[in-house]
């Protein structure tokens, strides 16, 4: 195992260049921020030397007065970042920030307020002085260990806080590794890990809760996992468990095994299922408020499909250039007719106006009770899916609802398989790689 964990390092801690790269980019930047009598502060993960090879980017805090409004906030940091940047973009978390590139190394310039403390902050990003603060001088000499832990999460697709990932953040990491030690010990302890887990890091215990929690040493009612879903929560623990009976480097490296269309169109054969996917034009919205819509909108039709008796087992959904829906049905086709339920026999009035209803066959008896055959309205998942989107389509999310309306293409078949979205099917299938 130790052996291993050398290995793992060579690909984690940034090589030589790229932390000379990263020391002039900080010295240039402080070149030129300091003539502009800001309060700056160098945060996350390059401030505290907690960066993965390859993931090199400043973070840089304009702190401001709370009495600012946050219009004025974004005023400034747009000022602030044409003066610092060559060439800089807008982007948006609570509130905007500046993204730019310097000697070769991306930064991003966030604005924030200067409060006292963090029961006192304004907006999200105002914990983040207060979160470095506390980890500053805690991760000192766990750098290393901090890196194998988020290299372990990236390679098997957990790292990330993000709404597209749902895994852990660069955060959550360091909080772990300071409240453990190392990354054999947090893989050890994570093991045991439950859905009730609680880890209180600056407390030092680990107790049971209502759901997964940990602590937010800054701030005691936040939970820093939050965003931590429960399905990735298991992935860890699970894999966890696998590195100590199985350990090997492969927990370390990108799982580039790709899954032949042969392959795939032969799961597809086996299960004798009806899969297809929704393909859409992307909305022009930020990611982490379009994976919720999306997630949504695939939630709707599920739920559709299983009211109307098309039996799904799963659904899923991601976006590349284009957004995609995926589903699995067990039923491929219904019959034409359906039973539908009628009053019972003591009930005169109703049961006057249900047999009295103009039908093909002729209502009948059963346990007491009046039913009737009907015809449905759809008989495959694909019609119910388009006439579901045109009645519903507000209820998909705001931005996605709308993008599915305009138009919309159903998948099947070997369209399937020629789609973008392959290593989403196999997965989805559960296609051995």
């Amino acid at each position: 195992m130790d052996e291993i964990l050398r290995e793992a390092l060579k690909l984690a801690v940034p090589t030589e260049e790229e932390v000379q790269r990263a020391i002039k980019a900080e010295l240039e930047l402080k070149k030129r921020l300091e003539p502009l009598n800001l309060e700056f502060l160098f945060v996350g993960s390059y401030a505290r030397n907690t960066w993965l090879r390859g993931n090199l980017e400043i973070d840089v805090f304009i702190l401001f007065s709370p009495e600012l409004s946050k219009e004025e906030l974004e005023r400034r940091v747009i000022e602030i970042g044409k003066r610092i940047f060559d060439r800089y973009e807008l982007r948006y978390a609570e509130h905007p920030y500046v993204h730019g590139e310097l000697l070769g190394v991306e930064v991003d310039l966030v604005p924030c307020y200067k409060v006292e403390s963090a029961e006192k902050i304004i907006s999200a990003v105002d914990r983040t002085p207060f979160h470095h603060e506390w980890l500053k001088d805690r991760v000192k000499g766990k750098e290393n260990e901090i890196r194998l832990l988020k290299l372990f999460l990236k390679s098997n697709g957990i790292y990330g806080a993000e709404y597209k990932v749902r895994g852990f953040s660069g955060y959550l990491c360091e909080l772990l590794i300071v409240f453990y030690g190392s990354f054999l010990e947090c893989l050890r302890n994570a093991r045991n890990w439950s859905r009730k887990t609680v880890i209180d890091p600056k407390r030092g215990e680990v107790r049971k809760g209502e759901f997964f929690f940990v602590v937010d040493p800054v701030d005691e009612k936040r939970n820093v996992a939050a965003n931590l879903s429960l399905d990735n929560l298991a992935k860890f623990v699970h894999l966890a468990r696998l590195f100590f009976e199985r350990p090997s480097i492969d927990f370390f490296l990108p799982k580039t095994k790709k899954v032949s269309v042969d392959a795939i169109r032969e799961a597809i054969r086996l299960r004798g299922t009806e899969i297809f996917a929704l393909e859409f034009e992307k909305p022009e919205i930020v990611e982490d408020n379009l994976y919720p819509q999306l997630e949504r909108a695939g939630r709707k039709i599920y739920e559709m499909l299983r009211r109307e008796g098309f039996m799904p087992l799963r659904f899923t959904y991601f976006a590349s250039d284009r957004c995609y829906l995926l589903f699995e049905c067990q039923i491929r086709e219904l019959s034409n007719i359906m039973r539908k339920l009628g009053p019972e026999f003591e009930d005169l009035e109703n049961v006057k106006r249900f047999i009295s209803k103009e039908r093909v066959f002729e209502p009948f008896l059963e346990d007491g009770r009046w039913w009737a055959f009907e015809f449905r309205k759809h008989t495959k998942p694909e019609d119910a899916v388009a006439d579901f989107i045109a009645l519903n389509y507000q209820a998909l999310g705001k931005n996605v609802g709308m993008k599915i309306k305009e138009g919309f293409r159903i998948l099947k078949g070997e369209e399937l398989l020629s789609a973008p979205l392959l290593d989403k099917l196999a997965d989805f299938l559960g296609v051995r790689r």
